[in-house]
């Protein structure tokens, strides 16, 4: 192949990856064990500052959350939702995302974009596009049950190093309509 040829294919494959829709980490290491877990994470939530202040983070947009969790060398997620119910794929579900201390290898991670702070709404078309992925993944995953969704924070109980009287991880937030996506997800529990 001449070296012209080269630069001209390279250029196609530049522009055909401008063109397509931001996308995040692609693969993760191979499964070993069953997913038998979802969790629920939104994009927004508290961290510490350069300065060792804590701060929240902001929700931000599809693409830019994609494009930095793509960045990072150690983190990934399996599905991310818009405020509009895109939503788009990212590790395939068979391989490891790591999103949550200890539980990330049985589990697939969902983010929703959202602030996470208890305040910012979950839009139908989102809370619908999430209803819609967890009976596809429970499809997928027979042993991923009503009980087996979970929230980030209901599974990671870290405090910050900045603020070790806070949480490190509150999402997806009190805003979160939890129950009313498992009852839509799974239909109603059964009476006890």
């Amino acid at each position: 192949m001449t070296q012209g040829w080269r630069c001209a294919v390279a250029v196609l494959v530049l522009l055909a990856c401008l063109a397509s829709p931001a996308h995040a980490r692609r693969s993760g290491a191979p499964r070993t064990q069953p997913v038998d877990m979802v969790v629920i994470h939104s994009t927004g939530g508290p961290t510490c500052n350069a300065q060792g202040q804590p701060i929240w983070v902001p929700a931000g947009e599809l693409a830019e959350n994609l494009r930095q969790i793509g960045a990072h060398p150690r983190l990934g997620i399996h599905w991310m939702i818009d405020r509009d119910g895109s939503t788009r794929a990212s590790v395939p579900e068979s391989q490891v995302a790591h999103h949550v201390l200890t539980h990330s290898r049985r589990s697939i991670a969902v983010e929703l974009i959202n602030d996470g702070d208890g305040r910012d709404p979950f839009p139908p078309a989102q809370i619908d596009a999430l209803v819609a992925l967890l009976q596809g993944i429970a499809q997928r995953h027979p042993q991923v049950t009503r009980r087996s969704i979970q929230r980030h924070s209901d599974l990671d109980r870290g405090r910050m190093p900045c603020a070790p009287e806070r949480r490190r991880k509150v999402d997806p937030g009190a805003a979160y309509p939890h129950q009313a996506v498992i009852e839509r997800a799974f239909g109603h529990a059964p009476a006890r």
